[in-house]
């Protein structure tokens, strides 16, 4: 869309490192690439060949520093047209700024929970992490917990169905991109020498390095290995499975919402939350710092869940903390952030009226009718200049996208929302209802009502993301229709 911003993606990884930051924007790049157009720009190190082909790379060279990168990036890309999504430990608090001085927009994925934060969305998808436990600006939003969680596409809609599994005899086993400790190995011959596993499949990274484990699997024919399994493989082959080994990082996540008794641990520093979270929600079985164990540490970590008569326990924790909404929270998060209002004015009237006169939006009105242009005016000019109505024209990366209105009774307000033709689609319904609320309250305590025809499915979905709960059932000139409200205690700052 003609003027609306591009999002550069910003992560490294290679065999050294690691690969888990590159997977977690290829994640975000799919909730997103079908609404903005994007760049991923990594430093010219990282391991291209996991990079998927339709990608647009832009490569930082090599004799860029992590100070200078700021100043690289803005005589690159203009900061009025791209905004930036960042996951790497090497953003730290003078990146997040210099990026801020240089007018970005930022967001950034993180883990580790220090330093002084300047990015302006901070998303953790750890179970247990609050917005006190950072130190940020005034400005700051944050999008924390499972809720968040970032996940590809196939694995959110595997948390959308229930699994039961009532023995455990086909294994999954994967450790990342680099395994550096070999644990792959560890727990594979761990699993060997477990009663009841009829099969292990291990899924072996794009940088894994070690040999022992292709002897292992050459005697073995329990054992198959693989390497490169793109989205649709790994999903499939984790469905064929009803146990796994894997450490507390994104893997694990996507194991939760296929949902299966999952033997876990973490082996640095900021696989440690997230573990924590998990075995204390009960949604894995804890195995620790997984740097010093041994082949024996993994078998009998894994008795403990093949001797269980019941494995439910393990699903329903999993199921409660993936509810396969990541990606439409995912998609209110950027709007939210691209969605400002500013309120109607007489330049307004006839873009309003167009609006107004969209077949669609008469279809969802009370009043069907298509409306007549001397009418509007007048109606238009009272709404804006009364002091009963607070009348927004809401902006979409400052482009006019829609209308909210808020029309002031005597005990309660009542809302309108319209997003224009060109707009549809974007999913911007909550973020408009949500973020004009946020608007409203600041100078109303009112709480406002929503009155929506019984058949308008999208609309009811709509006010629930933002917040909106169910009220009561009432005819609306005799048509069947709900009431949805909202009050101030309710809303999010």
């Amino acid at each position: 869309m003609p003027g609306q911003k591009k999002i550069l993606f910003r992560a490294d990884g290679d065999g050294n490192t690691g690969l888990g930051h590159l997977y977690r924007l290829f994640a975000l790049v799919e909730i997103y690439k079908k609404q903005f157009q994007f760049i991923f720009v990594t430093k010219a190190s990282s391991t291209k060949t996991i990079f998927p082909k339709d990608y647009h790379i832009f490569l930082v060279p090599e004799d860029i520093t992590i100070n200078d990168e700021p100043l690289w990036l803005h005589q690159n890309f203009n900061p009025s047209e791209h905004l930036i999504i960042a996951d790497g430990y090497q953003f730290k608090s003078d990146y997040h700024k210099q990026l801020k001085d240089y007018g970005y927009h930022l967001i950034y994925i993180d883990d580790l929970v220090e330093g002084k934060l300047y990015a302006d969305v901070i998303v953790n998808h750890a179970a247990n992490v609050e917005p006190s436990n950072y130190q940020v600006q005034p400005y700051t939003r944050f999008a924390l917990g499972t809720e968040y969680a970032i996940l590809r596409p196939l694995f959110v809609k595997a948390a959308q169905s229930e699994r039961h599994i009532n023995g455990t005899t086909n294994a999954f086993v994967c450790f990342g991109g680099a395994d550096a400790l070999d644990l792959s190995y560890k727990a594979t011959k761990a699993l060997l020498e477990t009663e009841k596993i009829k099969s292990i499949h291990v899924v072996l990274g794009a940088a894994y390095k070690h040999s022992d484990i292709e002897a292992l699997a050459t005697q073995n024919t329990q054992i198959k290995l693989y390497r490169n399994l793109d989205e649709h493989a790994l999903c499939n082959l984790m469905k064929s499975c009803d146990l796994a080994v894997a450490p507390s990082s994104t893997i694990v996540y996507e194991l939760c919402t296929v949902k299966m008794p999952i033997l876990s641990g973490y082996f640095v520093d900021n696989q440690i939350s997230m573990y924590n979270a998990l075995l204390q929600k009960g949604a894995i079985e804890g195995a620790g710092d997984l740097s010093t164990s041994t082949v024996q540490d993994f078998k009998t970590k894994l008795n403990i869940i093949i001797n269980q008569k019941q494995l439910g326990h393990y699903l329903k924790a999993q199921q409660k903390l993936f509810d396969g909404q990541s990606s439409n929270r995912f998609i209110k998060l950027l709007n939210d952030f691209l969605v400002t209002f500013r309120k109607a004015t007489k330049e307004d009237m006839l873009l309003v009226y167009n609006w107004s006169n969209d077949p669609l939006v008469r279809q969802n009105s009370y009043n069907t009718k298509e409306i007549d242009l001397a009418n509007h005016e007048k109606w238009f000019n009272q709404k804006i200049n009364g002091d009963k109505t607070l009348f927004l024209i809401a902006l979409f990366d400052n482009q006019p996208a829609g209308v909210v209105r808020y029309e002031i009774k005597e005990d309660h307000t009542i809302i309108g929302v319209l997003v224009s033709e060109k707009f549809r689609g974007k999913k911007l319904s909550p973020s408009f209802l949500s973020e004009s609320a946020k608007y409203y309250f600041k100078q109303n305590h009112l709480p406002i009502f929503a009155y929506i025809k019984e058949g308008n499915k999208a609309s009811i979905k709509a006010f629930e993301s933002a917040g909106y709960d169910f009220y009561k059932k009432e005819p609306v000139k005799e048509m069947p229709s709900f009431v949805y409200k909202l009050e101030k205690k309710d809303v999010k700052e």
